[in-house]
């Protein structure tokens, strides 16, 4: 990865990917002093401390490859749904499974399960119709929260509070 001095990066895919699968993050420098020494360093000395987003020292790589056994999205059911720019759908599915999820494709495939919880997760400054995705609340008794709930828990390897990622209701003007 690219990264400051201090071995914090921007967040790209390559980053959540290799966190959610619990994979050494290193900044690139680490190949360079590498080929310098003439031997492979260790990559403790390189992982990457935090992101431009969440934090310059959350040690969200680390903590997720030391827990592989505790996966931040176990007993989660999650439906991403609609448009998402800068990341394919499926990218973001993958992503979610790696950290435990179960995944379906449509909100309405949201069903109560014993041991589950279900989320849908949405980008609404992708959709070009803000009323588009408040319809997903007819389809599914489920709460409904913005990508960066997935981004920040898998940057960071420790699940946040979705209360801060809810989609809000619709106000209701009543005569």
């Amino acid at each position: 990865m690219k990264t400051d001095a201090e071995f914090v990066c921007e967040r790209t895919l390559k980053y959540f990917l290799g966190i959610a699968g619990g994979k050494w993050v290193v900044s690139f420098l680490w190949v360079v002093q590498s080929f310098k020494e003439g031997k492979v360093l260790p990559e403790c000395d390189f992982e990457v401390r935090g992101d431009v987003i969440n934090g310059r020292n959350h040690r969200g790589p680390e903590r997720a490859r030391e827990s592989q056994r505790v996966k931040i999205f176990k007993g989660l059911e999650i439906c991403c749904y609609g448009p998402f720019t800068d990341m394919p759908t499926d990218h973001l599915e993958w992503m979610v499974q790696l950290c435990g999820a179960s995944v379906v494709k449509k909100p309405s495939s949201l069903r109560p399960r014993v041991g589950f919880s279900p989320v849908v997760v949405v980008q609404p400054d992708a959709w070009e119709d803000d009323s588009s995705f408040q319809g997903i609340r007819l389809m599914c008794e489920a709460p409904i929260v913005t990508r960066e709930w997935v981004l920040d828990s898998v940057s960071c390897y420790q699940r946040q509070e979705l209360d801060s990622y809810l989609m809000s209701q619709p106000s209701s003007d009543c005569c």
